[in-house]
């Protein structure tokens, strides 16, 4: 019996088509993704140039021109605005920045669901959908510490996925495949897909030559691909250059959203469990990840002169939480802790901010003392752990109410202070003392082509439809089908690489229930985006189940 050999044509497309290489498929579809989310956000950001602004957009700004500068907002998104202004005396620059590290984030998540079986066609898609959303393009343009974060996040997802991808799929019959996910896809009646047939050789191989050749040739491939992206130091801790990622990535959650740490410190508690084969190393970057933003804004920013931001700012919510329980059982209120708010705000005051949906109803109404709230605040905290005890049931359902952005599908728009924040399209109220300077004519919409502002303002417009905010501007939706996706696609393969994906999705959705201070679009758009993506893999794997029974 003679051994037969590989057809040189096949040997050529295989080294032509090895994982970096300039013909590798993988890298133009990547490429390709890119191209295309670039090219539609590109589109947004003519429209609305220099891009969307808030109130909170000219704090920023404010932070680091005029001054004082206070560490309330994002201290390294209000630097990369001064060092915008600096260098090119707008801020157009950050919003042109934000389009690209968007469409980036998009095509490195749609890179690492490649491999787990949905056809490029339908990811490329996913993501010209997700750019067109009038929500979703629309956010990426606006100067806002919220865009930097969801990037973060994104970037997140994919990295916690391709991490995930290195671990053996289980086969058809339960046994190990012998392939990792990034092997090739099938279609839902379990044959290779149209895009996995392509990129394979002209025949599949059979006899002796299956076997001694072709696991030397797989154990050559996997000795090149590999050694360069990981090394084994000892003691069981493999390095993979994708944990410094992944740590990179969770650091900016914590350093572009104050709260980000505890979105970051959820996921990486549920990364650890998912990935034993890392856990070493990811709890490691993780706990720097997360370390990092409270020491700062501890220490580090005092040191180099940011002021801190005020304690009531910090505890927000728990005014929110006094006003709700004052207004719905006014008798868990003695004289003195009566005589206690009533120093921060009046009595008819604490009763209007008494909905749960929002905090913002008493903590901006214009009655209530911020300074005498500053100096009072040990007390607001003691008198707010004590309710904790007297009334649980009361503080835990105005938190879960407060957090119907994260877990309810359905709008809130029709109860108390229910209505969700999405987009200021106006340009925003600056202080009196820019008026005539320089900053202020920045600070203003100058739109490089009208007819595309016109056609976004439009196409905002309609998306603002009521029966339509369950699917364009609230995540929860997209939570689910994400973690249905990543449960289908595990319950298949084996293979956890999607569900380490939904983690990161889990721990934003978790960690606005947890903080969550009002109904705002912004906080939840990660799971949008996410959810998107994840889509044709959802209908894959629901295929294949349908296609099963």
């Amino acid at each position: 019996m003679t051994i037969s050999t590989v057809r040189p044509s096949v040997a050529g497309e295989r080294r032509r088509e090895t994982p970096g290489s300039p013909a590798d498929p993988g890298r133009w579809f990547t490429l390709a993704c890119y191209a295309t989310g670039q090219l539609v956000l590109l589109g947004w950001w003519l429209a609305f140039h220099p891009g969307l602004m808030s109130p909170d957009s000219v704090t920023y700004v404010e932070h680091v021109t005029t001054g004082p500068w206070v560490a309330g907002q994002s201290v390294a998104y209000d630097a990369l605005l001064g060092l915008c202004l600096w260098l090119t005396g707008d801020v157009s620059g950050v919003t042109l920045l934000q389009t690209a590290a968007m469409a980036a984030a998009l095509a490195h998540l749609a890179g690492a669901l490649r491999p787990l079986g949905p056809r490029r066609r339908w990811l490329l898609v996913a993501v010209g959908c997700a750019t067109l959303s009038p929500p979703l393009g629309a956010f990426t343009v606006t100067i806002w510490k919220d865009v930097p974060f969801t990037i973060c996040a994104v970037l997140a997802v994919g990295t916690a996925i391709r991490l995930a991808s290195g671990r053996t799929a289980r086969g058809p019959s339960g046994g190990p495949s012998g392939s990792p996910p990034g092997g090739p896809a099938e279609d839902a009646a379990g044959r290779p897909d149209g895009d996995a047939a392509r990129g394979s050789a002209a025949g599949p191989m059979t006899g002796p030559a299956a076997g001694p050749a072709g696991g030397a040739a797989r154990a050559g491939s996997r000795r090149r691909g590999g050694s360069r992206r990981r090394r084994r130091p000892g003691n069981g801790w493999v390095w993979d250059r994708r944990h410094a990622a992944l740590g990179a990535e969770l650091l900016g959650l914590g350093l572009f959203r104050h709260n980000g740490f505890l979105v970051a410190l959820i996921a990486a508690v549920l990364l650890v469990l998912l990935l034993p084969g890392a856990r070493r190393w990811v709890a490691v970057t993780a706990a720097g990840a997360v370390a990092v933003p409270p020491l700062l804004l501890g220490a580090g920013y005092p040191a180099l002169g940011i002021a801190p931001p005020s304690r009531t700012f910090a505890y927000q919510t728990v005014f929110g939480d006094l006003a709700v329980a004052y207004g719905e059982r006014p008798e868990l209120f003695g004289r003195e802790e009566r005589a206690l708010l009533e120093t921060i705000a009046p009595p008819d005051a604490w009763r209007r901010g008494a909905t749960c949906q929002t905090m913002a109803r008493i903590f901006f109404d214009p009655a209530f003392g911020h300074a005498a709230a500053e100096r009072r605040i040990s007390d607001v905290l003691r008198l707010w752990r004590s309710l904790l005890v007297r009334a649980p049931g009361l503080m835990l359902g105005t938190r879960i109410c407060r957090a119907a952005l994260a877990w309810q599908i359905g709008s809130t728009a029709g109860e108390p202070g229910g209505e969700l924040y999405r987009f200021s399209t106006h340009d925003p109220r600056l202080p009196a003392a820019w008026e005539g300077t320089a900053t202020a004519s920045v600070m203003r919409q100058r739109p490089f082509v009208p007819v595309l502002r016109s056609a976004g303002l439009t196409a905002l417009d309609a998306a603002t439809v009521r029966q339509f905010e369950w699917l364009l501007w609230r995540g929860p939706l997209w939570c689910y089908l994400a973690y249905a996706a990543a449960a289908l696609a595990w319950r298949r393969t084996g293979s956890r690489a999607a569900t380490a994906g939904a983690a990161v999705v889990a721990g934003q959705q978790l960690g606005v229930i947890l903080t969550n201070t009002a109904p705002d679009f912004r906080f939840m758009v990660t799971p949008i985006l996410v959810g998107i993506l994840l889509t044709p893999l959802l209908a894959r794997e629901v295929r294949i189940l349908a296609a099963r029974r």
